[in-house]
């Protein structure tokens, strides 16, 4: 029903009538163009697409300077925490090494420092391992201790990668 009737009213435009302002002839309303050929005068939707677009360009400017900021914070917040670190940290800021290369596994050894990893990506700056141990006062530990460091000078250790899959399967490669 509704198309009929848009039928409808452009047939009735082809009845009416006027006279064209800017040449004064005679015409009918179907045939009249909008616009004459001079830049057309912006209208509220105009503006408002344009205001729109703006907005746009502010919140990408706005997200942009966010993220900057975040990261000048983050960056300020890591060396912040990196000075107090130093104040509390005995174990490893004296020896010049970065508590995010240790792993801590306690026994036969308190770490295991992959020294340089946190600085490279994918381990190309690691420069050494170091087995990190506190002083012991039993004679047990110190025993262990001294084994420990009669392999690594032998060298007499060997390197093998377990692989553990999902389902509990262990494999070497």
């Amino acid at each position: 029903m509704q198309h009929q009737e848009t039928l409808l009213f452009f047939q009735y435009q082809r009845e009416i009538f006027g006279i064209c302002p800017c040449c004064d002839e005679f015409i009918r309303l179907s045939d009249c163009k909008i616009y004459k050929d001079e830049r057309k005068s912006t209208d509220w939707l105009d503006k408002l697409g344009n205001e729109g677009r703006k907005l746009d360009l502010l919140e990408t400017k706005i997200d942009e300077d966010l993220n900057f900021y975040k990261e000048v914070a983050r960056e300020k917040g890591r060396k912040e925490a990196n000075k107090k670190m130093k104040k509390v940290d005995k174990i490893f800021t004296p020896q010049k090494l970065n508590p995010d290369d240790a792993k801590v596994i306690f026994h036969p050894v308190d770490f295991v420092v992959f020294n340089g990893m946190k600085n490279g990506s994918n381990g190309e700056a690691l420069k050494n391992i170091i087995l990190l141990d506190g002083e012991r006062k039993s004679a047990e530990h110190k025993q262990v201790q001294k084994s420990i460091m009669k392999a690594v000078e032998k060298e007499s250790y060997e390197w093998i990668t377990m692989r553990v899959d999902e389902d509990g399967k262990i494999s070497e490669e």
